[in-house]
């Protein structure tokens, strides 16, 4: 059964979506050698995914060339240039038919294993009967300044959003999905100009039959995906050590990344199931190198993981296979996305947890599981629990089942009702208690104010009689001068 990259890649020129000037170039060009001429060769210049290998493959359909590639993963020294592309450039195919060369990704020849291919390239170029066309991703390098003076360069830009939709609605079509034209759109975007990469998503997403709008927002940078997918594409491809070792030297991604990659693909690619357990067994040894560099923090293992992941896996096939495979993303990365929402959820519970107890989330992860136990065996248990860890009801669904947490939620509810009476019957209690304490304060008060008024009355009283007292007695004093002063006169 075909991928669908293969089953729905372009037969024909007119096929091919987007770069319309450079399809028209091209055919000019095929049909001058076609008419007896020797047009200088092409060289397709453009980011990967965007039809270079595509535009050769279609062309070559069309006008009933007979097709020699070499590619990344092939050694490209000297000497296999000479060999391979040079005898193929002079000479006829079996079949009487005129023999177009493709050689791919030449910016990427570079090391001992490619040591003088370029030079051999360019002095192949100049003396070929034979067309040739060649791809690259970065066509500035400077080893390719000579290269470019003897070739066509034709820049093939990324397929624009508009061309890409179309498209996957097509293929939707007739894989019978049900997918929202608002998702096919946000895949388009999301593709920057990727053709390929773009129907290895929609498979992807097909095949777990989920085309969710948050799913399709969180697939990875596909510039990141770029790298790696033309990293495990050489380490499946190639049959030499040095070359699938060297794939991975320049990843931005980390080895768990790619070992996650490799491990999704041996399948796709390895079909005899000798090969497949042998590459596995390689994977599985990477992976406990890994596991040790973690445990131990010893760095020098890295290099020995990153060996049996890329070369490892790439000598376990007795053979190279022909013909293009599509390399799909790792099922776990979608898997985890699915996730997002409830390891989120998980994450807020472990921190109340963590809070509560004053304990690691790492700790607190491993106490969990017996949260859980009692939350779905005790009801009245697990709404202390909740109560405690002041657990909201998201937190409680994260922990058991939607029917439990609704028993959970109604004990919860219950108790806070009957609290909330209990505080205003002790409210109105002590509502009460202040009336009646404040109705005594006032009757003291009162009996205060009684027994100072009267005490001051009798103090006013007593004072009113001592005037008096004291008038009379001046009275009497001066009644007494006044009858001495009449018996002297």
């Amino acid at each position: 059964m075909l991928n669908w990259v293969e089953k729905y890649r372009p037969k024909s020129i007119d096929e091919i979506i987007g770069n319309n000037k450079i399809k028209e170039e091209i055919k000019q060009w095929a049909e001058t050698i076609i008419n007896g001429g020797n047009p200088k060769p092409i060289l397709l210049a453009g980011p990967p995914g965007c039809g270079k290998t595509t535009i050769a493959n279609a062309i070559a359909n069309d006008y009933n060339f007979e097709l020699i590639e070499l590619n990344a993963s092939d050694k490209r020294n000297k000497d296999i240039i000479h060999k391979v592309v040079g005898e193929a450039s002079s000479s006829m195919s079996v079949s009487g038919k005129k023999v177009l060369i493709v050689l791919d990704e030449v910016d990427g020849l570079s090391g001992n294993n490619d040591r003088g291919g370029i030079s051999e390239i360019i002095k192949v170029l100049k003396n070929t009967k034979n067309p040739i066309i060649l791809t690259a991703n970065d066509i500035y390098k400077p080893t390719l300044t000579t290269l470019r003076n003897v070739c066509n360069v034709l820049k093939v830009s990324p397929v624009h959003t508009n061309s890409i939709v179309p498209l996957l609605r097509k293929i939707a079509k007739n894989e019978n999905l049900d997918v929202d034209e608002k998702v096919l759109k946000i895949m388009a975007k999301h593709a920057g100009g990727d053709v390929r990469s773009v129907i290895n998503d929609l498979e992807s997403l097909a095949l777990g039959n989920n085309f969710n709008e948050d799913i399709v927002r969180d697939l990875p940078d596909r510039s990141t995906d770029k790298n790696i997918f033309d990293a495990i594409r050489i380490i499946f491809k190639t049959t030499h050590y040095d070359i699938a070792l060297e794939a991975t030297r320049d990843l931005k991604e980390d080895i768990g990344t790619v070992e996650e990659w490799v491990c999704e693909n041996i399948p796709r690619e390895y079909k005899k199931p000798n090969e497949i357990a042998l590459a596995y067994d390689k994977l599985s040894k990477g992976d406990i190198f890994i596991g040790r560099v973690h445990k131990r923090q010893h760095y020098g293992f890295w290099r020995y993981a990153s060996a049996l992941i890329s070369a490892g896996v790439a000598l376990s096939k007795d053979e190279k296979y022909r013909g293009f495979t599509t390399f799909v993303r790792p099922t776990v990365f979608t898997k985890m996305s699915k996730t997002k929402g409830s390891r989120a959820s998980l994450k807020k519970v472990l921190e109340k947890i963590s809070e509560k107890t004053h304990i690691s989330t790492k700790r607190a992860q491993e106490e969990i599981q017996y949260i859980e136990f009692i939350i779905n065996n005790n009801i009245e248990k697990g709404a202390e629990l909740c109560i405690f860890y002041e657990f909201t009801k998201e937190d409680i669904e994260t922990l058991s089942t939607k029917p439990t947490a609704k028993k959970i939620l109604k004990i919860i509810q219950d108790k806070q009702k009957k609290e909330k009476i209990e505080n205003k019957e002790d409210k109105n209690n002590n509502k009460n208690n202040n009336k009646n304490n404040n109705k005594n304060n006032n009757n003291k008060k009162n009996e205060i104010i009684k027994s100072i008024k009267d005490s001051s009355k009798i103090n006013i009283k007593n004072k009113e009689t001592k005037d008096n007292k004291d008038k009379d007695k001046d009275k009497d004093k001066n009644k007494k001068k006044q009858i001495t002063l009449d018996a002297f006169f």
